[in-house]
């Protein structure tokens, strides 16, 4: 089995490389169901629908004004944007998951005995590219 360190992901957002600011992510990709159970059935039955699926990242909030993960994404709020999500790093034949997402949430949290932190979701649109980079 060969294993890949987290350290390695990199992140970017409507083009725009946010790993360095980023201390975790999470990639969700799911179906959905539809109820299709009868009459005189004992239990229910379920068919696959759509897929669809989840993007988020967070990490340590940094006040650079101009380029820090506030000045990146709270302006895109509300927008659909390219994500790019690379498991192992960026390089010929490396995964890449690459799709359309409403950035739908940025957050930030300040604990009174700890730093401040930020964190985003998005919700993906449409077809997920799970093509290797080239």
């Amino acid at each position: 089995m060969a294993r890949k360190h987290s350290k390695l992901t990199v992140i970017l957002v409507a083009g725009t490389d946010i790993s360095q600011y980023c201390t975790d992510s999470n990639v969700e990709k799911s179906a959905g169901t539809e109820d299709n159970t009868t009459y005189g059935k004992n239990s229910q039955v379920f068919d696959p629908t759509l897929l669809t699926g989840a993007f988020g990242c967070s990490g340590k909030y940094d006040s650079t004004a101009s380029t820090g993960p506030r000045a990146l994404l709270v302006p895109l709020i509300g927008t659909s944007v390219t994500v790019k999500h690379r498991p192992e790093g960026t390089g010929s034949g490396l995964p890449q998951d690459s799709f359309t997402a409403v950035i739908t949430k940025y957050t930030e949290t300040a604990p009174v005995a700890g730093f401040r932190t930020w964190a985003l979701e998005t919700q993906p649109s449409d077809d997920w590219d799970h093509t290797a980079q080239t």
